[in-house]
């Protein structure tokens, strides 16, 4: 098995290292027109983390740190990213056991992921993006839809 500081130390490495700004479980990305918090979810049923995204659209205030879950737009990591969840699933599973797998995961949050994530600070970008229909798989407010629609 995993041990969790080894698991978050490999997790945060990417994130402090593109200059997330880390507080609690989760790292901010502070950009243009919106803040991009990722927060690592214990799960409650076994020994495993969710990666949450969330999206706060500074046109809707002013918010340096918010929670991920009161975001206007948020997601599980494996559902913007469907092509490697098993990937995300297994790397993520502390009692997976395979070191190999979560330095897998780390380097794909550091080619993949965090541009990616860095796209996600500018308003027109995230407009395209919902019209393309990359960031319907999450939960998306109503105004945050007619926002960016």
């Amino acid at each position: 098995m995993i041990d969790k500081k080894t698991f978050k130390k490999t997790i945060s490495a990417p994130f402090e290292k593109a200059g997330f700004v880390k507080k609690g479980q989760s790292w901010y990305l502070d950009g243009k027109d919106a803040v991009i918090v990722t927060n690592l979810q214990k799960c409650d049923w076994g020994e495993y983390y969710f990666i949450n995204i969330g999206i706060w659209l500074k046109a809707f205030g002013d918010e340096s740190f918010p929670q991920y879950n009161r975001c206007p737009l948020y997601y599980r990591l494996e559902k913007i990213f469907p092509q490697q969840s098993e990937l995300i699933l297994e790397g993520c599973s502390l009692e997976y056991n395979n070191i190999d797998k979560l330095t897998e995961l780390s380097g794909f949050i550091e080619i993949q992921v965090i541009p990616f994530l860095q796209e996600l600070t500018d308003a027109d970008k995230l407009r395209e993006l919902m019209a393309q229909g990359v960031l319907e798989s999450g939960f998306v407010r109503l105004d945050a839809k007619w926002f960016l629609a």
